[in-house]
């Protein structure tokens, strides 16, 4: 991977456009990344890995407050990088995740990531998909985000730590870089495995102890440790039992069958006395009624010669009562027809045919006078009509003055309904510009109260600036002092190391007359330097933080002022109260627009309405009159017709009822006369057939059958006693003939409650072992069952206990117990093996750094207390041959160990990664620890990395780098933002 272009906008600290040309920092090979704390040297590190992975680094990707707070709310962030990856030449483009200002309204809305992938050599379709960019991105790399932050950004104080890590800090690490996941998911699979063995062997076990409980409970014996010999005498004792239980029932069965037999023979015999008492008792009770028997066989008799009579006599009967009716109808009728003038005469003659003349003549009278009555029905509907016509003609007219008085209001409602709507409309069209005032007030008000707010801090920012101020000016006394003291005893360390006969390094004589002496109460050592040095810019860093607060606070306070412009806070309030008050009268007016418009619509169009109704009305009111002078014409003519046909004495409809009514009493007396006579003949016909059926049944007369005429269901009772009595005599006589009656009633009385309580007795015995045998036999079937399902638990058990110790012994050794005495995972073993391979590649470099004094060692050795190992670094000291902890060694010595450490791991992962060429590393912070010695020492370690082509940028604020690298970025703090210059053997940019 070579970098070529790197551009950013409105990202971290930078807020206007910076472009990076590495290509132009990569001429030597090796460049410098140097700034102010603070400034943004990490954040150009920060553009390429966010530019590539859509991420940065460590803790600053947890917040992701990328987009630049010295740039405008509005402003796009935005990083491009032009690279060339695995030969291929390409330009990514990315925007984070960020808030921009609504475009409509106050507050803010969240705009999403987004992002472009150009293949610059055409060798490809370009890209728009976030996910695709990065899965071409990490194809191409060879290696995950994590992978690339630690192997190409090289990352400030992290190999320090993992240096000085515990064995299980150390893999979280070499877990991101190398893909152990198969080994961790091996363990885990085998840990897997031995807990489902292990539930199935609980499962087993607890199964086969549910089964001898089960036997225990069925009566076996309770054991501490059941076993196939327990079991077997449990089951052999219920045998014994059962076959004991039965016995002991077919006893009990055969002295039940005995006394069952003795119970129902005397049973018998009651049974049989009993009946031949009841049979002797019934023939007694016949012979006391043996008188009343034959009365009631006598009325039988008759009572059945006497019954086809009875529909005769009921013929007889109904034929008198009928001419009794007719007889009195026919009175009735000829009372009602002589009650009415022209009927009496008919009701006095006694001429044939009289009645059915006067109907005819009567009716053709009533035909004559029909035309003028069916006029005459109609005059009701007349003056109906002519009332509801005059009651509509006065309602119209009503109607009439209430329209004529609406269109003289309609003008007057219209132009005040109008009004009301231009007057909304007007307040609709200043709801904009009120709007846009309360928010300028808003603003304004706001930045009142910051101000406000802002002072006390610019106070304090004031105060701790001269604090730091102080701070650093005697800081850097402190250093100047330090040096001058150092200078003076460097003569002393000079005389130290002069020995006779050996010329002097300064002067190169070999007489040694007056060597310089030490003041140990004023030398200083080079450790007390370097204090001194590192104090000095602690507190240079601190006074450049105070300055820049204190200026971003003054600057805040300028654009706050800006804003203000004068206003004071009382006058805000006031004009806030009004432009609110304002813009809810507005607001009120506004929302009445619609429904206003609505009703001045209403308004025209009832008006509009009314004058159609009006139109309507008129036209219907001249109809109406017409309508009224027709129907008056039409009543006068037919009262002026019925008053000349009837002369004034009778209306036509009363002679009509008149006639109607002599027709019908006429009618109806000469159908009761007819009827009169029919009903007469039938009485005599009922006469004769009477007399008839008497004599031929045997009866003197009429009345003398009648007496014997009885109900139908007397007789069957009559007959049905009768009958009874002939089969109660019967039955008797049948069972005081019968053997074992006779034999009965001559035996001796049984005790029949003796017997009954010999069979309940016996009955219980044999049902209470019938319960002992049903019971004995469940038992031996359930034991018999269990003992074999202990059997087969027990076959299983065995091999399934030894195959989960074999399983379970494996799981805990790839997880580091068990018999595992180095107490190393599965995994740890495979990182142990990737660590082994980093402290080979990291030892030439730490030989080379160190001088040929130290190289890397690799122990797997067990933790204190017991904690895991394998993952152990140690050094070895050639000079003396010993092997330290990493903990022993120096600032300086820890530094080229952590850098030797890196470089390794990033071949190492490389190696791992397909073996792809990374052109461009980045190396951060740590130089300021080294004498110039050893920074000369890692100075040829970094122009080792740079041959081949390789770029190395070193990120330090170290001074003494800044003259031995030419090309230089730095990244200059400023209150607006930072900037980048470029510095080599170009120049300046």
């Amino acid at each position: 991977m070579r970098l070529h272009h790197l551009r950013m906008r409105a990202f971290g600290p930078f807020a206007d456009e910076v472009v990076v040309d590495f290509e132009s920092l990569a001429g030597d090979g090796l460049f410098l990344l140097h700034g102010q704390t603070g400034a943004g040297k990490t954040t150009v590190l920060d553009g390429v890995a966010f530019a590539l992975f859509g991420r940065v680094p460590g803790a600053r990707d947890t917040n992701r407050r990328l987009h630049s707070d010295h740039s405008s709310a509005d402003q796009v962030p935005e990083v491009e990088l032009e690279a060339t990856i695995g030969g291929r030449r390409l330009r990514i483009t990315r925007s984070p995740d960020h808030l921009r200002p609504k475009k409509r309204g106050t507050g803010t809305t969240k705009v999403n990531a987004r992002g472009t992938l150009v293949w610059l050599d055409d060798s490809g379709p370009d890209l728009t998909r976030l996910p695709e960019i990065g899965e071409v991105v990490t194809r191409l790399l060879g290696m995950s985000a994590d992978q690339f932050f630690q192997v190409v950004l090289l990352p400030q104080g992290e190999f320090a730590r993992f240096l000085r890590a515990t064995s299980e800090d150390r893999e979280g690490l070499l877990e991101r870089l190398f893909d152990t996941e198969r080994f961790g998911d091996l363990e885990e699979w085998l840990r897997e495995r031995a807990r489902q063995s292990a539930s199935a062997v609980a499962e087993r076990t607890a199964a086969a102890d549910r089964i001898a409980g089960q036997i225990v409970a069925l009566g076996g014996a309770d054991v501490a440790d059941p076993d196939m010999e327990w079991a077997q005498n449990c089951l052999a004792a219920a045998r014994t039992d059962a076959t004991g239980c039965v016995d002991a029932l077919t006893g009990a069965q055969a002295e039940l069958d005995r006394v069952q037999a003795a119970h129902d023979h005397g049973a018998r015999l009651v049974d049989a006395r009993r009946r031949g008492d009841e049979a002797t008792t019934r023939l007694v009770q016949l012979a006391d009624g043996g008188a009343e028997l034959a009365a009631i066989t006598a009325a039988l008799e008759s009572g059945r010669r006497a019954a086809p009579i009875a529909s005769v006599v009921e013929d007889r009967d109904r034929a008198a009562a009928a001419l009794a009716t007719a007889e009195s109808e026919c009175a009735r009728l000829d009372a009602e027809l002589a009650a009415l003038d022209e009927g009496a005469p008919l009701c006095r003659s006694s001429a044939e045919g009289s009645l059915d003349a006067a109907i005819e003549r009567w009716t053709a009278e009533s035909g004559r006078w029909e035309p003028l009555a069916a006029r005459l029905a109609r005059r009701p509907e007349l003056i109906a009509d002519i009332d509801r016509i005059r009651d509509e003609m006065d309602a119209t007219e009503r109607r009439l003055a209430e329209m004529d008085s609406l269109l003289e209001q309609a003008p007057e409602r219209r132009e005040k309904a109008a009004a009301e709507l231009a007057g909304a409309v007007a307040a609709r069209a200043q709801l904009p510009h009120l709007h846009a005032e309360r928010d300028r007030l808003a603003t304004i008000a706001r930045a009142v109260a910051d101000r406000e707010a802002l002072e006390p801090e610019i106070a304090r920012a004031e105060q701790q600036l001269l604090d730091a101020r102080e701070q650093y000016t005697t800081a850097r006394e402190r250093l100047l002092d330090v040096r001058e003291r150092r200078l003076t005893g460097m003569a002393a360390e000079l005389a130290g190391q002069l020995v006779d006969g050996t010329p002097c390094a300064v002067c190169g004589s070999v007489e040694h007359p007056l060597p310089a002496v030490s003041d140990s109460a004023t030398s200083i050592g080079e450790a007390q330097e370097a204090d001194a040095v590192e104090a000095a810019q602690r507190a240079a860093d601190t006074r450049s933080a105070a300055e820049s607060d204190r200026a971003a606070l003054v600057e805040r306070r300028t654009h706050l002022d800006a804003t203000i412009d004068g206003a004071m806070r009382d006058q805000i309030d006031a004009h806030r109260a009004q432009n609110t008050a304002d813009l809810e009268d507005a607001e009120r007016s506004a929302e009445r627009t619609s429904s206003l418009a609505a009703a001045l619509k209403a308004i025209e169009a009832d008006i509009e309405s009314v004058r159609v109704e009006r139109s309507d009305a008129d036209t219907a009111q001249a109809g109406r009159r017409e309508r009224l002078t027709a129907l008056r014409d039409t009543l006068g003519a037919l009262d002026a017709d019925v008053a000349e046909a009837t002369g004034g004495r009778t209306g036509v409809a009363e002679r009509r009822a008149e006639l109607a009514e002599l027709c019908r009493r006429a009618a109806r007396l000469r159908d009761a006369r007819n009827e009169l006579v029919r009903v007469r003949q039938r009485r005599a016909d009922a006469l004769d057939r009477l007399a008839e059926k008497c004599a031929a049944a045997g009866f003197a007369d009429p009345s003398e059958a009648t007496a014997a005429l009885t109900s139908e269901a007397r007789l069957s009772e009559w007959e049905a006693m009768v009958l009874q009595a002939s089969r109660i005599r019967a039955a008797a006589e049948s069972t005081l003939a019968d053997t074992e009656v006779r034999a009965a009633m001559a035996a001796e009385p049984v005790d029949t409650d003796a017997l009954a309580a010999n069979l309940a007795s016996a009955r219980q015995v044999r049902d209470e072992a019938t319960s002992r045998r049903a019971v004995a036999v469940r038992r031996l079937r359930d034991l018999d069952d269990y003992v074999s399902q202990f059997w087969a638990a027990a076959d299983v058990l065995a091999p399934m206990r030894a195959r989960h110790d074999e399983l379970q012994g494996l799981a805990e050794l790839v997880s580091g117990r068990g018999q595992n005495s180095r107490r190393m995972s599965l995994r740890s073993y495979v990182l142990a093996a990737r660590l082994t391979e980093v402290l080979v590649a990291a030892s030439a470099r730490l030989h080379q750094m160190s001088s040929g004094r130290y190289e890397f060692v690799h122990t797997d050795a067990v933790g204190p207390r017991g904690r895991r190992g394998g993952l152990g670094i140690e050094v070895r000291d050639e000079y003396t041959g010993a092997v330290r902890a990493t903990t022993t060694l120096s600032g300086g010595e820890t530094f080229f160990a952590s850098l030797a450490l890196a470089l390794g791991l990033a071949d190492v992962v490389a190696a791992e990664s397909g073996g792809h060429v990374l052109d461009t590393i980045f190396i951060d912070e740590g130089f300021g620890a080294l004498d110039p010695e050893a920074l000369d020492l890692v100075m040829g370690v970094l122009d080792d990395l740079r041959s081949g082509g390789r770029v190395v940028g070193v990120v330090s604020h170290v001074d003494e780098l800044r003259a031995r690298i030419p090309a230089q970025l730095h990244v200059v703090r400023g209150e607006s933002g930072s900037h980048i210059r470029m510095s080599g053997a170009l120049g300046v940019s």
